[in-house]
């Protein structure tokens, strides 16, 4: 199985990487992704004005560009994620998330680290709680299509959208600008709530994952994700609502080409199923997403 190694990371995404490996449609490979903080804090002691500093330079490390063999550009490429392997402790940085202060602000007011333990499963908060890990990817890229796009960033192309359904078992479907895909993956937690609002155990992870080239659909604007139980659609940039408002025709959009149901009526079914959720609102461009169960739609497959 071909390996693709930490050392290959990138901080951006770009149409002028050159490509770390090819894959096969359909062929399972493996790619190291960094942890957060790159290994700075590996105890609370560890943190200070200096490793922060150098914490911080090297954050949203990502591994890439991947070259996915038949990829087109004006196409698609189907992601699925067979698994994400912990390999290290959850490493946090954190404030004082003052009560007088803008949430907004929570996320630039860090002041210390802590390391979480992560043994069998399970992420151990603190001598009486331990929660069940939940691993996801926070960064799923190709390149995009115009110029350099700093890692943290997110549109069209996937990124940092930090949701937590791109995780195992999911397949994630990116439009591709650029023949070969070139795909980045990074950036994975533990475990996350939904928005991010403060930060989540960071990990480094082996991502096991495929890669098939599909036809775009026509009416597919921005990245699709599939799980056994849901259908969801992801948008990113600013207002919030404007992105909830779009994912919600984007799955729309895919509702009415894959199913047999008029627009009409899939729009009302969808407003009484399907849910409209944040993926994360941390950093510039915030990020929505909107689900449907599987199950609702059953009846209506072609």
């Amino acid at each position: 199985m071909q390996r693709f190694l930490e050392n290959d990371a990138k901080y951006e995404y770009s149409p002028e990487h050159a490509s770390i490996g090819i894959v096969q449609p359909g062929e399972v490979f493996e790619v190291e992704s960094v942890e957060g903080y790159s290994g700075y804090f590996r105890s609370p002691d560890d943190f200070n004005p200096e490793s922060y500093a150098a914490a911080e330079a090297v954050k949203w490390a990502v591994v890439g560009p991947i070259t996915v063999a038949g990829a087109e550009a004006g196409g698609a490429v189907a992601v699925t994620i067979h698994d994400v392997e912990i390999t290290t402790p959850g490493i946090v940085t954190y404030g004082a998330y003052s009560s007088d202060v803008d949430p907004y602000e929570w996320w630039d007011d860090e002041s210390g680290a802590d390391v979480y333990p992560i043994e069998g499963g399970f992420v151990r908060f603190d001598e009486i709680t331990s929660v069940p890990t939940r691993p996801l990817i926070g960064c799923l890229a190709v390149m995009p299509a115009e110029g350099k796009v700093h890692a943290k960033l997110q549109g069209r192309y996937g990124g940092n959208v930090d949701c937590r359904e791109v995780r195992a078992g999911a397949t994630m479907m990116l439009p591709v600008a650029h023949e070969g895909a070139g795909l980045y993956f990074g950036d994975c937690k533990a475990l996350m709530g939904d928005s991010e609002i403060v930060g989540p155990p960071e990990v480094g992870a082996l991502v096991i994952a495929s890669a098939v080239p599909v036809a775009r659909p026509a009416s597919m604007e921005w990245p699709r994700i599939e799980t056994a139980d849901e259908l969801m659609t992801i948008v990113s940039g600013r207002p919030l609502e404007w992105n909830a408002r779009q994912a919600f025709r984007e799955l729309l959009n895919w509702v009415d080409d894959d199913f047999d149901l008029p627009r009409a009526r899939a729009a009302l079914l969808l407003a009484m199923v399907a849910h409209a959720r944040i993926a994360q609102i941390s950093n510039t461009d915030y990020t929505a997403y909107c689900a449907a169960p599987r199950e609702a739609l059953a009846p209506y497959a072609r």
